[in-house]
């Protein structure tokens, strides 16, 4: 667990020395890429490193199994066993075990697995505030699944990994992308330079919970779950359709009867994105994101993200591109499988330079 951990931590710090004039002139970022193009990091052919991504959502385990170049061999899906914690992680061992036989791989060839799961996760992988898995408090998933199967395990917010897919899909190497999942409720992740914020409690990007509506302390009192979240999820809107007089009984019927001329319906649309462009303009104006990607049942709509752009404008100068996302539900997979990847190349280099460390003293 203590090597997965400081993976984890030394990324940001891996990337900086590779992408250092200085370390290049003592030949440390070369020898480092020769070392990764040896073990199959830089190699689009090489299967020596291989890694494992798996989605864990409330009613479906998604999970892969992918290359250092970024292809996916194997696929495997299955309804969520949320009847407990030993279910569920037996249902993820079972999951790892069939897509390392449909790839034809050993253990020893796996690098890293990567687990997005929905709840807040702690630095040493336990997980809280998850709405459909019972995670014991303190209890590391990441230490249980890492026993479990012998590899190397790191679990991450299920936004924060479909963040990063989306970061990945845009073939970002700087700058700052919030990726908004917008449904039953509502989630952000946030990556700056290719690194995930986390916060100081791992809490970062927790929207939902943003104070919102005219008496903030009111709003919490009635939704201590998430006032935002009360207001622009799918209960939000459907409350503030039935209000409004009409009969929608799910947010896509909503959007149906808008694309087909109800006024009613179109103007329940609008003030509910019109509420979700304030609380973005929250995140714009205090951290000042190149782009914001909506994702979600309800954020990957059509329309939805060129609508909310016009009222974002209107609140913030700030320039800020608001897109749908390009991964739509598989934004979670492709993002595990990206993290593993960067994960397994820092362990690998940070090994390395230990190494050359030891080696020259």
């Amino acid at each position: 667990m203590g090597l997965i951990l400081s993976a984890a931590s030394l990324l940001s710090a891996i990337d900086a020395v590779l992408a250092d004039p200085a370390a290049a002139r003592h030949g440390l970022a070369q020898a480092a890429g020769e070392r990764l193009q040896r073990a199959g990091w830089l190699s689009s052919s090489n299967r020596a490193g291989l890694v494992i991504g798996l989605d864990l959502g409330g009613t479906k385990l998604h999970g892969a199994i992918g290359d250092a170049s970024g292809s996916v061999i194997a696929e495997g899906t299955g309804a969520t066993e949320t009847a407990s914690v030993d279910s569920v992680l037996g249902q993820m061992v079972d999951m790892v075990n069939d897509l390392m036989a449909r790839a034809g791989a050993k253990p020893a060839q796996i690098a890293q697995i990567v687990v997005g799961v929905p709840g807040v996760v702690a630095p040493d992988g336990s997980v809280s505030l998850s709405p459909h898995v019972p995670f014991p408090a303190g209890v590391s998933l990441a230490k249980a699944l890492g026993d479990a199967t012998g590899l190397p395990v790191f679990v991450e917010n299920d936004v924060n990994i479909a963040a990063v897919g989306e970061y990945s899909a845009r073939d970002m190497q700087s700058g700052m992308l919030a990726f908004v999942a917008l449904g039953t409720g509502i989630g952000m992740g946030l990556i700056v330079d290719s690194t995930i914020l986390r916060g100081a409690s791992g809490a970062a990007g927790e929207i939902g919970i943003l104070p919102f509506g005219a008496d903030p302390l009111a709003a919490i009192a009635a939704n201590p779950g998430g006032s935002f979240e009360a207001v622009v999820s799918t209960g939000g809107i459907l409350s503030r359709a039935r209000l409004a007089g009409s009969s929608a009984t799910t947010v896509r019927s909503l959007f149906d009867s808008a694309d087909n001329g109800d006024t009613a319906a179109a103007g329940v649309i609008d003030a509910s994105l019109r509420d979700l462009a304030i609380g973005l303009a929250a995140v714009v104006a205090l951290l000042d994101p190149g782009v914001i990607v909506l994702g979600g049942g309800i954020g990957a709509r059509p329309g939805v993200s060129e609508q909310v752009a016009a009222w974002l404008a209107r609140f913030v100068p700030t320039p800020c591109a608001v897109e749908r996302s390009r991964l739509g539900d598989r934004a979670g997979l492709l993002g595990a499988l990206a993290q593993a990847r960067r994960l397994a190349r820092a362990a690998l280099a940070a090994d390395d330079f230990s190494a050359d460390k030891g080696a020259a003293a």
